[in-house]
């Protein structure tokens, strides 16, 4: 009897020893998802240069999530150290040069413009962030100036730099700014202490885009006349190579173990992308991607890089592990991206889509429309989103609801004829699911057609006995002229 006690024990022993390893494996799992979730939280925002748009797409599932308005033309794109803010250039065109920068809130994807040249239009391209948050600097390609924007204080200086300054790259400890500065083959560099231009270096031909390895030792420039890549050893400010790659190139970027340097070459009617070896300075690979390649940037981790396409209105992924595009996004029309466009978005939130419809299918100014936003999770979450959605044409909201059962609807009184774009923006009161913002839904309106009422015989009628009096007068007249001969 006391062995089968002594067993019980035992077995009593074994049972809380397997559960507390249950346990502890549940909480470490539990861990591992919420850790997912929070390293899945990471975005790339592709500006849109003829749809005026940035394309948010989920770097985890390779999915456009949401489609943000901006200004002019958006070209440069540069993201705070803590992932709150996208900074996005206006660049304009020649008609409209564009003198601003929209500032994308990745917390609810509102967008604030903010003014960067008060006098002639500078046609803002590259963008970067101090790495500490204070501080902005973008360059103003008309006006041979890059503006130091603080962020804190408000307060602005202009730099002047060499003729038609373009791409703007930020060393990570803070310390120096270089510009390229497309008109006189140079890059500046600028020193942050003093926001004053130390020494101008001369690059290749027509410098475009430019990026810096992890540790600053290194920055690349491509010099998009000269089809090759200048480097420049930060220590010295001195050219200490100059690579070769493919027609054109425009984007840059490097991987975070500084072992690889992606090159968009934009070369037309196929584009590529070259991979140069940094330790070597030699090009080891060529990637087809799609047509007129302009942007490029690499994930956090070093396995992906995103190259948009301005020709094919696509996003390629690449994999940095056997260097071959493994996905296509489709975005808006003439994607670009000059700068670091990826970035990681504080929270795990449940992230949703939104899409817009509308009825009837035809529309005049004399019938009202009603527009419907579903609002639906993707793969991250099973849960049914709560909020509100806000119906906006241009910069105005024509109407916000309640989310019910996955939908809000909103009819709105007929619309004057012409085109009206509008999106709907969804926002979660109780910060459980991520914003989105769905594509434009374009309206048509028309003048009303003619209808048929019940009249229309009578109408008909009447017309006829006319036609037929008309008929008879004719006849008469006729008759009387040829008895007068």
């Amino acid at each position: 009897m006391r062995m089968k006690g002594g067993n019980r024990a035992h077995s009593l022993l074994l049972v809380s020893i397997v559960l507390l390893s249950l346990l502890i494996v549940f909480s470490l799992t539990g861990s591992a998802v919420t850790a997912q979730n929070d390293l899945s939280a990471e975005y790339a925002y592709v500006p849109n240069e003829k749809s005026n748009t940035v394309s948010v797409i989920n770097t985890t599932t390779n999915t456009v999530v949401s489609t943000v308005t901006v200004g002019n033309v958006p070209v440069g794109v540069a993201v705070s150290p803590d992932g709150t803010k996208v900074y996005v250039t206006n660049f304009g065109n020649d008609e409209i040069p564009g003198r601003t920068v929209s500032i994308i809130d990745t917390v609810t994807e509102e967008v604030t413009p903010m003014n960067v040249e008060e006098g002639k239009p500078g046609k803002p391209s590259g963008i970067a962030v101090y790495p500490y948050g204070q501080k902005l600097y973008v360059a103003k390609f008309l006006n041979e100036k890059v503006r130091a924007v603080d962020l804190i204080t408000s307060s602005v200086l202009d730099i002047h730099t060499g003729k038609d300054p373009f791409g703007v790259v930020i060393t990570p400890d803070g310390s120096r700014v270089y510009v390229t500065n497309r008109g006189d083959n140079t890059v500046s560099v600028i020193d942050t202490a003093t926001d004053n231009v130390t020494v101008n270096i001369n690059v290749g031909e027509a410098p475009y885009g430019v990026a810096v390895n992890k540790n600053g030792t290194k920055v690349y420039v491509t010099n998009m006349n000269s089809d090759n890549v200048s480097v420049i050893d930060t220590l010295t400010n001195k050219v200490i190579a100059d690579v070769s790659v493919g027609r054109y190139p425009h984007g840059i970027a490097v991987t975070p173990d500084e072992k690889w340097v992606y090159v968009a070459n934009h070369n037309t009617p196929i584009g590529s992308v070259s991979v140069i070896n940094a330790a070597t300075n030699n090009v080891t690979d060529t990637i087809i991607v799609g047509t007129s390649p302009c942007g490029v940037a690499v994930n956090r981790d070093g396995t992906k890089v995103y190259v948009t396409n301005s020709g094919s209105n696509t996003v390629s992924v690449i994999s940095t592990k056997t260097n071959t595009v493994i996905d296509k996004v489709d975005v808006g029309m003439c994607p670009s991206g000059l700068g670091q466009f990826i970035c990681s978005v504080p929270g795990s939130r449940i992230e949703t889509i939104t899409t817009l419809t509308s009825s009837p299918d035809h529309y005049s100014t004399r019938d009202p429309i009603t527009l419907t936003a579903t609002v639906n999770t993707t793969s991250q979450g099973t849960e049914r989103p709560s909020g509100t959605v806000t119906f906006i044409e241009g910069n105005t909201s024509i109407g916000t609801e309640t989310l019910s059962s996955g939908q809000a609807i909103l009819t709105i009184s007929p619309l004057s004829v012409g085109s009206h774009s509008i999106i709907a923006r969804y926002r979660d009161n109780d910060n459980r699911f991520r914003p989105s913002t769905s594509s434009s839904l374009t309206l048509l309106v028309e003048h009303p057609a003619i209808e048929t009422t019940e009249e229309s015989p009578i109408i008909e009628f009447i017309i006829a006995v006319i036609s037929g009096i008309i008929v008879t007068l004719i006849g008469i007249l006729a008759q009387k002229r040829l008895s007068s001969k």
